[in-house]
This record gives structure tokens, C-alpha cells and sequence, in this order.
């Protein structure tokens, strides 16, 4: 059985973690004084602010956890120190890779515009990667509450910042048939920007919404738990080799699986499924990269060669540039051998 210390050592990758969900509370704190502006000082009241309940009556109660935070994110420093923050995470996490992913939409009820709230949160990653040695890329989310028009409009303003972004998501609320409204949007910024597409789809119980993230060219599915049992939904992403961003503390949280003993990860890596474990929000759902693995391999029965298998599938899908994957995949081969 894989142990805690054992998976911490490991050279670790994700591609699914939301920065607003990610802010440890004393690093809040810490932003919010050094702006004046008053927050808890009580730290475990501050934590129960940002941690969402264990069980939420769907994905919409879990999201307004977030609507705290965003207050705190609305300036250059403020946004910089968040990313260092969660870049500091991941290293003492053991993450030899990171995609951080935000909506610069959300921080511009100041001063910001999206591509200084941009260039903020790079910053902020850049740091870290100096700082710690770890690598880290930022995907930009258009947010699922705004019209198509709108998010096209975000994206465009996204032209003088290309350089600092690999992906671009959507995100929030999720109803059935989404993905239609914002194609136009979607294949755009893909083709102006020169980026890749990754999709929140299937975090809830729509299958068809995969099915239609794929269709529109994304590369990888955030969450998909709706694609669990769908064989034809389950083929179509196999056989395009399409990587699930799996989170399954968020999947059991939100109350789209009852327990994470029901999390398919036999299943989907039995069939061939590409599949990658992350974090979604260490905070919101309060938890790490390692503990996710963990608890993996103690109801879930993963292995040692699961881990590696997990994060080799998710250097491969990641949006890194070559040099990058090559590397890291060479670590966490390495690794896994020396053991």
C-alpha cells in the first residue's frame, strides 16, 4: 500500500487547479491587510469562510465558497502573491509540474484590466518557478455566467498577453448543452492566440456535454465524472485519447459521486481511459495532490505504477512546451525506477 510519504516524494503533475480555489487563509489574510481592507483575524473563522462544506447540495453551493475570495483579488500585488502562494504549495506538495488556471474577468472589478490581471498572475508563477525550481504554466478560464459575446470579448483581450498562457477553459455553473454558445468563442482565441483548449464538461450530470467539449477541438476534459458508465461517451474519449482531468474529492464534495470509493479510476484505467488526478482547489476542498493519490490507494486500490502511469499520461497531455514534457517525463520515470 502506498503510503503518504511515499506519494509526497513522488515527482508530481497537475493540469486542473483553480487559483481563487487554491489561496491557503493565512496568505489571504495577508493580502487583505496589506490592502487595508478588514478580513478575520481569527484564522480557523477565516478558514471556515474559504473551506466549502464537505457535502454541498450541488456544484452551485460549492462555487459560492469563491465569492468570498474575490473581493481580495483585485490588484497586481494581490494576484501576484496568490500565485506565488500556490506555486509554493505544489513544491512542498512534491509537484514537479503545475497549470494554474484563473479568470482574469473576475479580477477586474478595480482598477485591472484582463491582461494586467494577466500578467500579475505570471508573475506570481514565474517567482515560484524561481523560487523553488518547479515548473508552472497559466490557463485563462472565460466564465460560463457570461454570454458568448461576452467571453469572445474577454478572449480578444487576451492578444497582448499570448505569451504568458497555454490554455484557455471555461468555467462556473454548467448546464446541459453549454458548449454551442461559446464554439465561436472557443475556436477563436485557440486559432488567434495560438493556445490549447482544455473544458470544464460532465462536472455535473451531463454526458452530452463531453461529447460536445470534444467535438469542439478540446484536448482534455476538466472532471467528466458524467462520462462514468457511458460506454459510448467512455470510447469517444479513449479512442481519442483524450485526458480526463480527474478531481475526485471536488466530484464527492459537489455531490456528484456518493463516496470516493465509487470514483472510476479502475475503470477508466482498465479501458485505456487517459487519466490524470488533481486537486481542483487545495482550499476549497481542502486538500493536497498527495492526499488526493492517497486516498486513491486506500479505497481505490492504486498502485505504485498507477501513480507513475497517472502522472506520465499528465505530462503527456499537459500543455508544456516539449523540452518541458521530455524532461519532467524523464523524472518521473526515473523516479518511479529508483524505488
Amino acid at each position: 500500500m502506498l503510503t503518504r510519504a511515499e506519494i509526497q516524494r513522488f515527482p508530481k503533475a497537475e493540469l486542473h487547479c483553480h487559483l481563487d480555489g487554491s489561496i491557503r487563509p493565512h496568505t489571504l489574510r495577508q493580502i487583505a491587510r496589506s490592502q487595508g481592507m478588514a478580513v478575520e483575524s481569527n484564522l480557523m473563522e477565516l478558514t471556515r469562510k474559504m473551506v466549502g462544506p464537505r457535502q454541498c447540495r450541488d456544484l452551485s453551493e460549492y462555487l459560492q465558497t469563491f465569492d468570498f475570495v474575490l473581493p481580495f483579488l483585485q490588484t497586481v500585488p494581490a494576484l501576484q502573491r496568490a500565485a506565488y502562494d500556490v506555486m509554493e504549495q505544489a513544491h512542498q506538495d512534491g509537484v514537479c509540474y503545475i497549470e494554474l488556471r484563473f479568470a482574469p474577468s473576475l479580477s477586474t472589478q478595480g482598477q485591472l484590466t484582463i491582461p494586467e490581471a494577466v500578467q500579475a498572475v505570471a508573475a506570481g508563477i514565474a517567482e515560484g518557478e524561481r523560487t523553488y525550481g518547479i515548473k508552472g504554466n497559466l490557463i485563462v478560464c472565460g466564465m460560463r455566467t457570461e454570454n458568448g459575446a461576452a467571453v469572445h470579448h474577454d478572449f480578444e483581450q487576451l492578444d497582448e498577453v499570448r505569451d504568458q498562457l497555454v490554455g484557455i477553459d471555461l468555467a462556473g455553473p454548467e448546464s446541459d448543452d453549454f458548449v454551442p454558445e461559446y464554439e465561436d468563442a472557443l475556436q477563436a482565441a485557440v486559432s488567434d492566440l495560438g493556445v490549447q483548449l482544455t473544458l470544464h464538461a460532465g462536472e455535473c450530470g451531463c454526458a452530452h456535454n463531453v461529447v460536445e467539449a470534444v467535438q469542439a477541438g478540446s484536448q482534455r476534459i476538466g472532471h467528466g465524472i458524467a462520462a462514468n458508465g457511458d460506454e459510448t461517451v467512455e470510447r469517444l474519449l479513449a479512442d481519442r485519447q483524450i485526458c480526463i482531468e480527474g478531481c475526485p474529492t471536488s466530484n464527492c464534495q459537489t455531490g456528484n459521486l456518493a463516496r470516493i470509493e465509487d470514483y472510476p479510476l479502475q475503470r477508466w484505467l482498465g479501458q485505456g481511459q487517459a487519466l490524470c488526478i488533481n486537486t481542483d482547489n487545495r482550499t476549497v476542498s481542502d486538500t493536497t495532490l498527495t492526499e488526493e493519490y492517497f486516498q486513491l490507494a486506500q479505497h481505490n486500490g492504486l498502485t505504485k505504477e498507477q501513480l507513475r502511469r497517472c502522472n506520465q499520461t499528465a505530462m503527456r497531455h499537459s500543455f508544456a512546451d516539449p523540452t518541458t514534457k521530455a524532461t519532467l517525463l524523464e523524472q518521473i520515470t526515473a523516479f518511479e525506477a529508483d524505488e
